[in-house]
């Protein structure tokens, strides 16, 4: 055989072994796509039958339900016509309680009224100075006195600090308890009304923003902060007619409360209109807080190392990091030591929130016991509370370290949830990675990997 016919058989080979190849791999791709496919529709059919099980179930409940009741009603007619009718009595309201109150307007309040309004009289005082405007008298209750506006913002801020609910605040104060309802309502609004614009605000001038950045590094080392941003889930009781969408990852029913808080544990801007199923990236770009921060005025920015950074909130890692909104470094990732060391002077810096936090459930247990308020009104509640945590704060009103302890199980907080974000911007890193070697440069490194002993007081194991 001829070296051209051997050329002539191998280029034969070569050309039958791609076609086997081509057709392979394209019966390869082929039944790829069918394995796709199939396990689509398996997995669309998983879909179909659960919501069919869950229609179902549904249905089920909700004939037992009108079943139950109805056997109810049946059984409550038949001991109705076994028991003797009694002639209705007429409620009795006794007001002793706030007459002998009342009477004494000199006096500073004891321990008692402490625990009741959770201020003392000069901070309660202040607030019906400013609030009697809208607290006007109104009509006579129950048993024939009229509602004065002390007495109006007394009883709504004992529910608002007790947690008691409607009927023992009533029963305390001598009225009925949708008495008590209408107290509780209007003094939330006259609040917001009187208050929400004065007290808490934004530091969104020069020397504002400069004063604040000046009290956060002064506190954690950290340049241009301006505020510590977080979330705090607000349990309620369960909605009839919604009443999965307030479920959060824990399993429980809750509002969200974001805040944005500065040095002194003061708010600075507060929004609950989010149930507790919303994720924290998805609350954060539909608050006012977002748009106020995305078009802050760029007059602000210091130059960190030759790289511009404006004034940005500090968060935890279930919000993005963006330029204006800084965030740790992910722990599940392998850190520096300097890294390590930032997170822990940023933990430091958070601990204001979390403080924040406790006193303010501390002081006003209703955000916790608060499960008989309508949860259409919860966050005028939410907010009432913080407006007014900010006044008590700032006339230094006393704080009872007894207030965080839990008396009852309704005192226990419910554990918050947990995100985590991947969102990550490169001009928010290429901040944080900035600030991050500011700190390294000007503050001691902290090697020690106990990072929550550490945010507790930044010292002990350094690396100058």
């Amino acid at each position: 055989m001829s070296f051209d016919s051997l050329n002539e058989l191998e280029i034969t080979f070569m050309m039958s072994n791609s076609v086997v190849a081509q057709i392979v791999n394209e019966y390869r791709a082929m039944l790829l796509q069918h394995i796709g496919l199939h396990l689509k529709r398996q997995r669309d059919q998983i879909v179909r039958m659960r919501q069919r099980f869950a229609s179902k179930l549904s249905h089920r409940l909700h004939r037992n339900y009108v079943l139950y009741r109805r056997q109810r009603r049946r059984l409550l007619m038949d001991v109705s016509r076994l028991v003797p009718r009694c002639p209705p009595q007429r409620l009795v309201y006794n007001r002793e309680w706030w007459n002998a109150f009342s009477a004494r307007t000199d006096h500073e309040f004891d321990d008692e009224q402490l625990d009741d309004f959770r201020m003392d009289r000069g901070s309660f005082q202040y607030l019906l100075d400013r609030l009697k405007p809208e607290l006007t008298p109104g009509r006579q209750a129950y048993n024939g006195a009229p509602l004065t506006a002390k007495m109006k913002m007394a009883i709504a801020i004992y529910v608002l600090g007790t947690g008691k609910n409607y009927r023992a605040a009533g029963t305390k104060f001598g009225l009925h308890y949708s008495t008590v309802h209408k107290c509780v309502y209007s003094f939330c609004r006259a609040v917001q009304k009187v208050f929400r614009e004065s007290v808490i605000e934004m530091p969104l001038d020069a020397s504002s923003i400069e004063r604040t950045a000046a009290e956060f590094q002064e506190l954690c080392g950290i340049p241009q902060i301006i505020g510590i941003i977080g979330c705090l889930h607000i349990p309620i009781s369960q909605p009839s007619n919604v009443p999965l969408q307030y479920i959060n990852s824990k399993g429980w029913n809750s509002v969200i409360l974001q805040a944005v808080v500065d040095r002194n544990g003061r708010f600075q801007n507060v929004s609950c209109e989010h149930s507790g199923r919303t994720e924290t990236a998805d609350l954060l770009v539909n608050s006012t807080i977002y748009e106020t921060m995305d078009q802050l005025d760029a007059s602000g920015q210091r130059n960190i190392n030759g790289l511009p950074v404006s004034p940005f909130l500090l968060g935890d890692n279930a919000y993005p990091l963006l330029p204006w909104l800084i965030t740790p470094y992910p722990v599940k990732n392998k850190l520096t030591c300097v890294e390590r060391s930032f997170n822990v002077y940023v933990t430091k810096a958070r601990s204001c929130l979390a403080k924040t936090f406790e006193r303010l459930l501390g002081r006003w247990k209703v955000l916790n016991r608060g499960t008989h308020i309508d949860v259409n009104f919860i966050p005028e509640v939410v907010i009432t509370c913080c407006i007014l945590h900010n006044i008590v704060e700032r006339l230094e009103s006393p704080y009872v370290d007894s207030w965080n302890e839990c008396h009852s199980v309704e005192d226990i907080t419910p554990e918050q949830p947990q995100w985590e974000c991947q969102i990550v911007a490169d001009e928010g890193e290429a901040v944080r990675n900035q600030l991050c070697r500011y700190v390294a440069e000007n503050y001691p490194v902290i090697v020690d990997d106990d990072d929550d002993d550490d945010a507790e007081n930044i010292g002990g194991s350094v690396l100058f």
